[in-house]
């Protein structure tokens, strides 16, 4: 259990990789909840770093599977069982978690989802809170990673929704900006100088974005937003963003989708 916190820790509280907020709704209503951190560059950096030779001979791995935190559980429900009541709670609201790993080293491939199922979107704002929730025991579980997400960049990639929202009633999709939502000009001008504080390596964070993804059951009609590109079987909808600038200004990635009777 506690080299799987830490496999957490280590994605929530990583900074230098691509977002995907990925949503996929069923007809009637229910969906699936996914954000993918796609690490690849990070990968080709620690081998790179690592200056090893090459091993053509060594067996390449590939991973494509989905782990569900609620199996996790059943599996070390005897260790479980012997930690205090109140941790083993904390990790009983963990079960709806889902975990998607693709690894693929001839390709270069590392990216990582974490995630939840949902029987309609009123429940998205709680399956959010227990993915945070999972993201704080494994910050608990190391204080190294702890350290990594008090920075601005980390926590700017945490803090996305808190500020947006989504409605969705089977005919129109909506993501968009809370109206009580102010951006804090302190806030973006910690994360410059963050930034600008990475000398060279500010080009790192300077690359990274982010991305939705929708798909819905239906084919859609119309989408607000101009830079949204509608997929060729007109069910998916993606957008993508510098995620700086995404940061600055939220109102750039909020879209309303319209699908045909």
């Amino acid at each position: 259990m506690k080299q799987i916190l830490l496999v957490l820790a280590s994605v929530f509280l990583l900074t230098s990789c691509n977002f995907t907020e990925e949503i996929t709704f069923n007809p009637d209503g229910s969906g699936e909840f996914i954000m993918r951190y796609d690490m690849s560059e990070i990968m080709k950096t620690m081998d790179e770093m690592g200056g090893a030779k090459k091993d053509d001979t060594k067996e390449k791995v590939k991973l494509d599977s989905v782990m569900y935190f609620k199996d996790m559980l059943v599996e070390k429900a005897d260790s479980i069982a012997k930690l205090p009541v109140e941790e083993q709670e904390k990790l009983k609201s963990l079960e709806s978690i889902i975990i998607k790993m693709k690894i693929d080293e001839e390709e270069g491939l590392f990216d990582m989802g974490f995630g939840s199922t949902f029987t309609s979107l009123e429940e998205l704002p709680e399956a959010l809170e227990k993915i945070d929730e999972a993201k704080k025991l494994n910050s608990e579980s190391n204080s190294q990673f702890g350290q990594l997400g008090e920075s601005a960049v980390a926590k700017a990639s945490e803090d996305v929704f808190e500020y947006i929202d989504f409605t969705y009633d089977g005919k129109t999709f909506s993501r968009f900006v809370k109206k009580d939502f102010e951006l804090a000009t302190e806030d973006i001008e910690t994360l410059d100088a963050e930034i600008n504080e990475m000398g060279d390596s500010k080009e790192v964070f300077e690359a990274m974005s982010y991305t939705l993804v929708y798909h819905f059951p239906k084919e859609i009609e119309s989408v607000t937003n101009k830079n949204a590109v509608i997929s060729a079987d007109k069910k998916s909808v993606s957008l993508k963003m510098n995620f700086i600038e995404m940061i600055k200004s939220p109102e750039a990635m909020t879209l309303d989708v319209e699908l045909k009777d």
